[in-house]
């Protein structure tokens, strides 16, 4: 795919976004399109080449995605808020959403309003934290179920005992048997249990590099976000913002900004 097409349709996505806006549309076209060397032109320069570079970088991309009436609402917003910001990082974010949409056109983007303020309003070490929680809460979601199925198992084997200890002198065999059984998975409990344990390192602020007040800074942030949930919150003998989980907003808010890519993306 030629670059010229990528730069036309991106240009032309552009006057449209600005175009848009009531009553300003002129005033914004001339500042985007006449002053170059103002601020905000080179953060939408700065931006459209990102845009440019990533998809003339994609073989199998087609460039009819960027025309969707879809892609162009979510482009007017990505826009707006790319005058706004400075960072990179965050021209970054704003530029995968897009491709996120255009690979995926039929993609849910009924909250983009929402999510995209979230991207404004945090800073990459408060997505990354965000990410981390869902990490846990993949790793936790696939060990549960399996710890949960050694503990109804030492407890099923448990009653066997005692119920064949009524008669030991008949079931000193069966009982040895079941004992040894328990054994066997206790150590299976225990493996899962350290492996819990030592994904737990990601509530820890030195994990981050950060001090203990800076990380429940950012863990309030996103609580006051909705993004996570305090679930040690009136538990016994537990810390407040510790035992923090991400929520289903949490997952769906980093799913749209990374798609189908992993959380090292994040």
């Amino acid at each position: 795919m030629k670059k010229d097409q990528v730069n036309e349709a991106l240009i032309s996505l552009t006057k449209s976004a600005f175009s848009a806006v009531p009553f300003a549309g002129g005033m914004l076209n001339e500042i985007a399109f006449d002053y170059r060397s103002r601020l905000k032109q080179n953060r939408l320069n700065h931006f459209i080449q990102l845009l440019s570079e990533f998809f003339t970088s994609q073989s199998d991309f087609d460039v009819d995605s960027l025309k969707t009436e879809e892609f162009s609402d979510l482009f007017e917003s990505v826009v707006r808020r790319v005058l706004q910001t400075k960072s990179k990082e965050k021209h970054a974010r704003f530029r995968d959403v897009l491709a996120e949409q255009a690979f995926h056109p039929n993609a849910e983007i009924d909250s983009a309003e929402l999510y995209l303020d979230l991207i404004g309003s945090l800073d990459e070490l408060a997505i990354r934290i965000l990410c981390a929680h869902r990490v846990f809460l993949r790793a936790y979601d696939e060990i549960d179920p399996k710890r949960k199925k050694i503990l109804d198992q030492l407890e099923k084997i448990g009653r066997e005992v005692n119920d064949l200890r009524r008669d030991s002198s008949k079931n000193k065999a069966a009982i040895n048997r079941l004992l040894a059984s328990i054994k066997k998975n206790e150590e299976i409990k225990e493996a899962y249990d350290a492996d819990l344990l030592r994904l737990q390192k990601f509530r820890d602020a030195d994990f981050y590099q950060l001090s203990e007040s800076e990380y429940l800074y950012y863990k309030q942030t996103l609580y006051s976000k909705g993004l996570l949930i305090d679930k040690g919150l009136g538990t016994y003998d537990s810390r407040s913002f510790y035992y923090m989980w991400i929520t289903e907003f949490g997952l769906k808010f980093l799913e749209f900004i990374t798609g189908n890519r992993h959380d090292s993306a994040g």
